[in-house]
């Protein structure tokens, strides 16, 4: 399973239509928004933490084919 496929079956859709290219989202029931996007770099991928009124809570950048975070 790729994380691209992981990240669907954990309820993330990719939203490019209110979010950059490549975004999968999913809101929490506290109204938190997650978001999971890929990188510049080949595996990099970036995770952001907001609120409902899009204040970044937490923000990481991490490789998940090696659990390395950037």
């Amino acid at each position: 399973m790729t994380f691209t496929d992981a990240l669907i079956s954990a309820g993330y859709v990719l939203d490019e239509d209110n979010f950059d290219e490549g975004c999968y989202v999913k809101s929490d029931a506290d109204g938190f928004v997650h978001i999971y996007q890929k990188g510049e770099d080949l595996n990099d991928w970036n995770y952001v933490k907001m609120t409902e009124d899009f204040d970044v809570i937490s923000e990481v950048t991490f490789d998940p084919d090696s659990n390395f975070i950037v």
